[in-house]
């Protein structure tokens, strides 16, 4: 699979760039770029790659060390059209990406609806 299988993601966005640069990790943006997903909508519901359509971490206070598993719940109800948040339509596969502690630990999963 490439990010272009991918049709929905919910990431990391403790901070503002932090989301912006996991843009760039994702392929969605060159490197330094990430600034262009926003400016170009990809990331919005209906663009490229919506990321984060039930408001992201920081819209439900950051529930440190519950944020991974949340990530998870949020792709899988996505892939099941039972979104919390904007649902996106015919969503097959979903990324999760999360970052723990100070950075030291990255987790990327991709979920995939069979049916």
């Amino acid at each position: 699979m490439t990010i272009n299988d991918i049709n929905v993601a919910e990431v990391h966005d403790c901070f503002t760039i932090t989301e912006l640069l996991i843009y760039e990790a994702m392929g969605l943006t060159e490197e330094g770029r990430g600034f262009e997903a926003i400016k170009n909508g990809d990331v919005y519901v209906g663009g490229r790659l919506p990321v984060n359509p039930s408001g992201g971490l920081k819209a439900k206070g950051h529930p440190v060390g519950a944020t991974g598993v949340s990530m998870h719940v949020l792709v899988a109800k996505q892939l099941l059209g039972e979104a919390i948040g904007l649902q996106v339509e015919s969503a097959k596969a979903g990324l999760t990406l999360n970052i723990g502690g100070s950075g030291a630990t990255n987790i990327a999963s991709v979920l995939v609806r069979i049916k």
